[in-house]
């Protein structure tokens, strides 16, 4: 049966299966375990038999193979395993931003040029942005979650690191006579 070309669809048909089936390419450098098994069983069926392959070689293809097998199964385990550490990273930072809502914070707004806090900002956060970096939204104003210096009402700490004197004096002076200070012997 002759297949007539002259009509355009079918010439259009034709050329675009044409470019189809010439733009495939056959990954030859791939041996699958499939395909080693086949050939394995190719050499034992057309092997000569007054000069039989040798078991030893045999033995050494199969386990060879057999190791491909398994490293490769051990990388998409490490791979599997990698994607589920980062599925339960981002679920544990959802949980942890969403369980920030209506909650009390204390955020950086501003740093000097050491990356020391120079401002802070007192809030309730009423949002959370899940979309790309996380945000919280206090008044608003979207916050990187890793701005977040204290949650609650926590007091606020002195970074000075003088200590008063006249305190210590007064406690060693008690200690060494038994009597308080300002109390009358």
């Amino acid at each position: 049966m002759a297949v007539n070309l002259n009509s355009d669809v079918a010439n259009g048909l034709y050329n675009a299966n044409l470019a189809t089936q010439a733009g495939a390419k056959s990954d030859k450098s791939t041996l699958t375990t499939s395909d080693f098994w086949t050939l394995i069983s190719a050499e034992l069926k057309y092997q000569d038999m007054s000069n039989p392959m040798d078991n030893a070689a045999m033995m050494e293809q199969i386990t060879q193979m057999s190791s491909m097998s398994t490293m490769t199964s051990m990388a998409d385990a490490i791979a599997n395993f990698s994607t589920v550490v980062n599925n339960l990273s981002s679920v544990t930072l959802t949980t942890y931003s969403t369980g920030l809502l209506g909650k009390e914070v204390t955020v950086v707004t501003k740093t000097d040029e050491k990356g020391n806090v120079t401002e802070t900002k007192k809030g309730t956060i009423t949002g959370v942005d899940l979309t790309g970096a996380t945000s919280v939204y206090i008044d608003g104003k979207p916050y990187e979650l890793s701005s977040i210096m204290a949650v609650g009402d926590v007091p606020e700490i002195k970074t000075d690191n003088k200590t008063d004197t006249s305190t210590d004096t007064a406690d060693k002076t008690e200690k060494s006579t038994g009597t308080k200070t300002g109390q009358k012997s």
